[in-house]
């Protein structure tokens, strides 16, 4: 074997590496698409099952005191007390999943993000998202 076979062969073996190596990137990419496509699909049955969620703590508190808000331009919701200092839970889309920030007070900072998959339904997911906060309420 020659010098030159040599280096053709390296550069083939690299070659099958970086278009395979490619390929799999652009099959991340595409599924990333294609479960943020699924999740903005999926946020106005979420935000629908959110506001039934608070619909029902409203009457069993007997008062309005949790509203839902919604931001369509990111898309987000924020569910906040209108008592107790504003305390809030705030939910945005993030890829193929969902970030939940909160805060106790109108003037203070969103907490850190986490992150929580959608692979529940709908309403399972609404219940995941704010049963905690409204158990601290």
């Amino acid at each position: 074997m020659t010098s030159t076979d040599w280096f053709r062969e390296l550069g083939e073996k690299h070659g099958r590496r970086d278009r395979a190596l490619a390929v799999d990137a652009r099959a991340r990419v595409d599924a990333e698409r294609q479960g943020r496509a699924a999740c903005i699909e999926r946020w106005p049955a979420i935000v629908a099952a959110m506001r039934s969620l608070v619909d029902s703590y409203n009457e069993g508190a007997g008062l309005d005191t949790v509203t839902v808000v919604e931001d369509l331009a990111m898309p987000g919701a924020t569910i906040e007390t209108a008592s107790d200092g504003g305390r809030a839970v705030v939910v945005a889309l993030d890829g193929s999943e969902l970030t939940v920030r909160t805060r106790r007070g109108p003037d203070d900072p969103l907490s850190g993000p986490y992150w929580v998959s959608l692979n529940r339904t709908d309403e399972n997911a609404a219940a995941y998202l704010l049963r905690d906060w409204l158990e601290r309420l």
